[in-house]
């Protein structure tokens, strides 16, 4: 999920809100309020100055993608995913690099509903351990009957399509491991 700031009065778009008793112009509008359909036919109300998270469906309202004078969105962070009217376009890529401990810390836990906004559809965990007898443990969306090992220098994939990853839990079952984490996870478009 990215976030944006709403920039309905801006310097490109003439001085609509002048401050009558400084005869300046406002940093943001007290009244301009505008409603915009997101890609999920949802109307979102926008208010001057105001930020919201959604996914990267409104970057078509943003500088570069539109003209400084009818752009009235800035983007305040960027999850990396492209611009596309498409919503199930909207991937961007994950990546961690953990070492494990023998429990499953709070540290060595991805939530990537929670954290990113939506499911991993797909996930590459690496054991970068060159010694043998280090290996994991991963523990699969919280069920505690989905547990694999990963051996020093093997890879663990799941493709999209396999298996929607809400959240990963690793621990160490020997040594003291190292471990990356590739993941991509579709932003959920809010509107």
């Amino acid at each position: 999920m990215s976030v944006f700031r709403v920039n309905l009065n801006n310097g490109d778009q003439g001085k609509l809100d002048i401050d009558p008793t400084a005869g300046t112009q406002f940093s943001t509008s007290k009244q301009r309020t505008v409603y915009v359909m997101g890609p999920g036919h949802i109307n979102r109300k926008l208010f001057d100055g105001t930020t919201f998270s959604d996914c990267n469906y409104w970057k078509r309202f943003s500088y570069p993608t539109m003209t400084r004078e009818n752009a009235f969105i800035s983007i305040v962070t960027d999850d990396g995913s492209v611009y596309s009217d498409v919503a199930s376009d909207n991937t961007f890529a994950v990546t961690a690099q953990l070492t494990l401990s023998t429990s499953f810390e709070t540290a060595n836990n991805i939530d990537f509903v929670t954290t990113h906004g939506g499911p991993a559809s797909f996930l590459q965990i690496r054991n970068t351990s060159t010694t043998t007898n280090e290996i994991f443990t991963v523990e699969v969306n919280d069920s505690a009957t989905a547990l694999f090992t990963i051996s020093a220098g093997a890879t663990q994939v799941f493709n999209s399509g396999d298996l929607a990853i809400t959240k990963i839990r690793i621990k160490s079952a020997a040594g003291t491991p190292a471990c990356e984490i590739v993941a991509s996870v579709k932003s959920v478009c809010n509107s």
